[in-house]
């Protein structure tokens, strides 16, 4: 398989993974062994000033990966955009069974098979930090209106801040946040102005976090994943009742 090919598949099942709620983008890139040099080219967006170059700036950025990694994932979000709508229209409630047991599947992955459960469970206080947080989003009990365009800019910098990290998709925080169905009909009507403040959040989190992502997942992974477990775990009630 020519690294073109295997770069513009890997970033066309990660279209598909983080346009799917529960599946991490991220998590497939792992799969496909390309996660690191994700990450890496993300950050050539974030330079030290006092060095920067244009040389550099495309040296770190290695477009010869990014580029097809890039279109693969753009085709895969568009075309999965129309079979996600449909689903929703025609078959909601198998697709909410599907996705929560690929929810629970993620779960039980990250947290008995990526590590010890001896090792995980010394993190437990994430976990419930984690499902406690996403409960009281999905339950309505923090009641937020994503009509106002600052709010969408705030849930998309969020969603793209959950896709570079491996555990929780991008689209599960727009699920929980009750703006995902909105997205995806506009992505499939190519309707960008609606979600433009959505795009905004996605731009200010691509050019800020992916540096501090690589440095905070390498120090703490074991606690992050429990966390993002905690959050997938009770992001489940949010799938049923704001998936409609």
């Amino acid at each position: 398989m020519s690294k073109f090919f295997h770069r513009f598949v890997a970033g066309f099942f990660m279209g598909i993974a983080e346009i799917t709620p529960g599946i991490s983008g991220a998590t497939i890139a792992g799969l496909f062994n390309v996660y690191k040099n994700f990450l890496s080219s993300l950050t050539a967006f974030n330079p030290n000033l006092r060095n920067f170059s244009i040389e550099k700036f495309f040296h770190k950025l290695n477009p010869n990966f990014i580029l097809p990694l890039f279109m693969g994932m753009i085709i895969a979000i568009y075309i999965a955009s129309f079979l996600i709508d449909f689903l929703i229209i025609n078959y909601l409630i198998a697709f909410k069974v599907f996705l929560t047991f690929v929810m629970l599947a993620a779960v039980i992955k990250n947290i008995f098979f990526d590590h010890k459960w001896a090792e995980t469970r010394g993190y437990s206080i994430s976990f419930f930090t984690g499902f406690s947080v996403a409960l009281l989003i999905s339950m309505s009990l923090v009641s937020l209106n994503f009509d106002n365009y600052f709010l969408l800019g705030i849930a998309g910098f969020f969603a793209f801040s959950a896709f570079l990290l491996p555990g929780i998709s991008g689209s599960l925080v727009l699920v929980m946040l009750g703006v995902y169905p909105l997205v995806i009909k506009s992505v499939k009507m190519l309707d960008l102005m609606a979600i433009l403040p959505l795009l905004v959040g996605f731009v200010v989190s691509f050019l800020l976090l992916p540096k501090e992502i690589i440095k905070s997942f390498n120090r703490n992974e074991q606690r992050i994943k429990m966390l993002f477990s905690g959050l997938i775990s009770g992001s489940i009630s949010a799938v049923w009742i704001h998936l409609n």
